[in-house]
């Protein structure tokens, strides 16, 4: 009886080669004839079974291009804003992890959650703050350090604009 994994990876590498094989079975341009072009339209073909159909009740995630940014900001903007802001509230030794920062856009003004992961007297830390605005004209909301990561719980409230500061 095989493993999982050996299962996994027989099936895998049976999709590479069909998919490869697929792919190298298409004529070559140089190698084919002209074929005559019709102008009438075709119906598209009816959805086969292996068609993945899209289910309607889920509904794309909305994601950030490098282009878009966030509301014009850049994700390392952002940060830095936040790392500014919250930077004397950490020990000397502080060190800042820009490039696994989280941003989420929230329901509420200020639109982005934005967590700084750092490392401060050997402890993990994080900076945590809500900015709005646009790169020319930031506004700064809530701006905290905290010498541990919030928990997942309080970042879904802070997405929501509850608890900002403990009372709301």
């Amino acid at each position: 009886m095989r493993s999982p994994l050996a299962r996994c990876v027989a099936a895998s590498a049976l999709v590479v080669f069909l998919v490869g094989g697929a792919s190298g079975c298409a004529a070559l341009p140089s190698a084919s004839s002209p074929v005559p072009t019709s102008t009438a339209s075709t119906p598209d073909p009816s959805p086969s079974a292996a068609d993945p159909t899209p289910d309607p009740s889920v509904s794309p995630e909305p994601t950030e291009t490098p282009s878009d940014g966030f509301g014009g900001f850049e994700s390392g903007e952002l940060a830095q804003i936040c790392i500014d802001a919250t930077l004397s509230a950490f020990p000397a030794d502080v060190a800042f992890t820009i490039e696994d920062t989280r941003i989420e856009k929230r329901s509420v003004a200020p639109e982005w959650l934005v967590l700084v992961p750092a490392q401060a007297s050997g402890l993990e830390a994080q900076a945590q703050c809500t900015i709005g605005g646009s790169p020319s004209a930031p506004e700064l909301g809530m701006s905290s350090a905290s010498l541990e990561p919030l928990p997942e719980e309080q970042i879904e409230n802070l997405i929501r604009g509850e608890n900002e500061g403990g009372d709301r």
